[in-house]
């Protein structure tokens, strides 16, 4: 497999084709059970470390204390030229935003919103450092990049504030959240949580609010990864029946994978940080499966198109060659071993199959017939099962 990259935004793609037989049917019991994808952590960059901060800077963050986000983990569009995503544009999503109170009602007109008001509110024994003056606030401004010397994301950005103190719950507090690009806080001194997620590339930073303005930048390490399934002779498979799966490692074992995003259509561009990603594709619902590792570089869309190995078959039981299907026929494909592949009721049922030599077998009523076939990659075609009268 060949590879060539282009930066984000540049006319220069990546093609890398992927050529790789199927692989057997339970393709499941290779993909462990995934679990949830760990986010990479960055500290504030005052010190590192916040003040009164008595852990190590560098401990690993426990992100599992993060309540989900619906909005987190959408695919988007936008490492293509022009391309918006799945985020949408509209007026306002390419400025910088401020986040909404958490109580609408009372949401300011104009200006950085106090989101340490809107959580007093919610809370009133909330209070993340000790202080006099009730009406201190910071305003503290974040952008986040694809690269560390890359433009600041203009939009796409899914930002969520959460206090550093776990509730009862065992969960962070939300303070906060908005989508779009660069965002503006206006809190009570003291630290706090961001999550910031691009598709599926997420990160948290650890950041400190002081009375005097500052600003954050968090540098996500992402790229994007846009999959195509080619067969035959460089001829594109229908989008709708086929699907990727994309795993990323996981770092507690071994050979251990984390389920990143599934059911992802062919031609989506999605976020990822950077890294090598296991990638599934399924032609169909049976066998047709085709695997490929693929790496992700910061900055950069990689496009690869994965051929797959299988045709469509439509089924079809006839009393005499090219006549009409028989209706009430119960199918069963099987491989020369005798494993079954698919199962299907009716006329003429429509199935993909990797290449190779099977059985078909049709029950009508309490008449049993076969046929052996073969499959060839990408030639479609209708097999024919004779009703023999014995």
């Amino acid at each position: 497999m060949t590879a060539m990259h282009g930066r984000a935004g540049l006319p220069i793609l990546v093609l890398a084709l992927v050529m790789l037989g199927f692989c057997a049917p339970a393709f499941a019991k290779d993909v462990p059970t995934p679990r949830i994808s760990p986010l990479k952590v960055q500290d504030g960059d005052s010190g590192g470390q916040a003040a009164g901060d008595e852990s190590d800077p560098g401990e690993p963050f426990d992100t599992a204390i993060i309540p989900p986000s619906g909005g987190n983990g959408a695919m988007l569009d936008s490492f293509a030229p022009g391309g918006k995503g799945d985020f949408g544009g509209g007026p306002g999503l390419d400025q910088p935003l401020q986040l909404a109170p958490l109580d609408p009602a009372n949401s300011a007109t104009g200006g950085p919103i106090d989101l340490g008001a809107a959580a007093r509110r919610a809370d009133p024994l909330f209070n993340p450092t000790p202080s006099g003056d009730d009406g201190v606030l910071g305003t503290v401004t974040i952008e986040a990049r694809l690269t560390e010397d890359g433009p600041p994301i203009q939009s796409g950005i899914a930002w969520r504030v959460f206090r550093d103190q776990v509730g009862g719950d065992g969960k962070l507090p939300l303070v906060g959240e908005a989508s779009g690009g660069s965002v503006t806080l206006r809190l009570r001194p003291g630290r706090y949580i961001v999550h910031c997620s691009y598709g599926r590339a997420g990160f948290v930073k650890k950041v400190v609010v002081g009375e005097a303005p500052s600003a954050e930048s968090i540098v996500l390490n992402a790229g994007g990864l846009r999959l195509a399934a080619l067969v035959g002779k460089d001829q594109p498979l229908p989008p709708t029946d086929v699907h990727f799966s994309i795993y990323a490692s996981d770092e507690t074992g071994p050979g251990e994978r984390v389920l990143v995003a599934d059911e992802v259509p062919p031609g989506h561009t999605v976020s990822l940080n950077a890294g090598i990603y296991h990638i599934v594709c399924r032609y169909g619902e049976a066998n047709a499966v085709v695997r490929a590792d693929i790496k992700v570089e910061p900055g950069k869309l990689t496009e690869a198109a994965v051929y797959q190995k299988a045709a469509r078959l439509t089924l079809k039981l006839v009393e005499e060659r090219g006549g009409e299907a028989l209706a009430n026929t119960a199918w069963s494909v099987v491989t020369p071993a005798g494993e079954s592949v698919i199962e299907s009721v009716g006329a003429f049922p429509s199935v993909v199959l990797a290449v190779g030599d099977y059985t078909a077998i049709a029950k009508n009523g309490d008449r049993i017939f076969e046929r052996n076939f073969k499959v060839e990659a990408g030639l479609n075609r209708d097999v024919e099962v004779l009703a023999e009268q014995n």
